[in-house]
């Protein structure tokens, strides 16, 4: 059973892929949706940069870090993070990155989400799945899991 569920998640997740589909765009203006008045982005307007997350399995797999500061507000379209028994940061450290969330997956363990202060987050919203866990962005599915998110960065 686990391994049939371990291998639905890897083959459900394409790390690599880093085109755009219309699904994309639909989560991207949901998120601009989302933002509201603040976002300075339209409807339809594309990602800068698609951050592929990965997948992790027993701690096994890749770090997701965007290192990659902009001088001017950037529209980042994060792939679904997946963690089946382990643990997952993902670190946004562009200060003027607006990254949009299709989902998340925690079976089992953690995903961490790492943030700069003046980062913008939203979620398409693709609804969210809690089974004895904890999903404090409602935009993911948590299977005994947990998904957080902690802002580094921030002015007093």
């Amino acid at each position: 059973m686990l391994r049939t569920l371990l291998a639905l998640v890897a083959l459900s997740v394409s790390p690599m892929c880093l085109a755009v589909d219309a699904s994309d765009q639909a989560a991207l203006n949901q998120c601009i949706a989302a933002w509201g008045a603040k976002s300075p982005f339209a409807k339809g307007t594309p990602p800068a940069k698609v951050f592929s997350t990965g997948v992790k399995v027993f701690g096994i797999g890749t770090t997701a870090v965007d290192e990659d500061a902009t001088d001017k507000p950037s529209l980042i379209l994060v792939r679904p993070a997946v963690n089946v028994l382990g643990k997952s940061t993902l670190r946004l450290a562009n200060p003027n990155g607006w990254y949009c969330f299709r989902s998340n997956v925690t079976v089992l363990g953690k995903i961490a989400i790492e943030a700069h202060c003046d980062a913008h987050i939203a979620g398409a919203q693709e609804g969210g799945t809690t089974v004895a866990g904890v999903d404090e962005s409602d935009k993911g599915v948590s299977v005994f899991g947990v998904l957080r998110i902690v802002r580094f960065g921030c002015k007093k």
